[in-house]
């Protein structure tokens, strides 16, 4: 009877009973597909990694890329080596030859690189000078009451000119800015543009 009693609840378990072949397929095939994709999250996460490595010399080597990239602004001189100081030519000009009462003159400067090679010319207003004179008698200079003269640097290609305008307002200076309280009277005057050490040829025009 025990030994009935034993096996009666072993049949009494009926509830958990061993589970049927097709179930033990069901589990290893759900755990075979937990293990690949277990291997797939890692193969991934390891792909991910190497990405970042990747990204970070590819970014080092940016870094490296843009700070030798200002180089360019350096070969400015050499691309100016063949550049000769008596190609680059200043003239001087004005917008009409004559002005009547009441009308300001536009004073231009003109630099132009007649040379067959690029030019670097310092073309900022520390360099350049519009003087005004009459006979002997100093007019005007724009050098005078300048105030924050700076320098800029221009590559000047061959064949090319540039402009730099000035309003005169028919008035006098004096070096220092001292006062002038005489006015340019109607007659004769003449107008020589200046760039560093060179000076463009006389432009003559009238005040009326």
């Amino acid at each position: 009877m025990a030994g009935s009693g034993a096996y009666g609840g072993r049949g009494q378990g009926s509830s958990v009973r061993r589970p049927s072949p097709a179930v033990y397929r069901r589990r290893r095939l759900a755990a075979l597909v937990l293990a690949v994709l277990l291997v797939a999250g890692i193969g991934a996460a390891g792909f991910w990694v190497a990405g970042l490595v990747g990204a970070g010399k590819e970014g080092a080597s940016g870094q490296v890329a843009g700070a030798a990239a200002p180089s360019s602004p350096a070969a400015s001189p050499a691309a100016t080596a063949g550049c000769d100081d008596s190609d680059v030519v200043v003239r001087a000009e004005t917008d009409a030859p004559a002005y009547g009462s009441g009308e300001y003159p536009t004073l231009i400067l003109e630099v132009a690189n007649k040379g067959k090679s690029p030019c670097e010319v310092n073309v900022g207003t520390d360099a350049m000078e519009f003087l005004v004179t009459s006979g002997e008698d100093r007019i005007f200079s724009s050098a005078d009451c300048q105030v924050d003269a700076e320098p800029l640097m221009m590559t000047l290609q061959p064949g090319k000119s540039e402009q730099a305008r000035f309003t005169w307002e028919r008035n006098r200076t004096a070096p220092g800015c001292t006062s002038v309280e005489a006015n340019p009277q109607p007659g004769t005057y003449v107008l020589i543009t200046k760039l560093d050490k060179k000076s463009s040829k006389k432009t003559v025009f009238e005040l009326r």
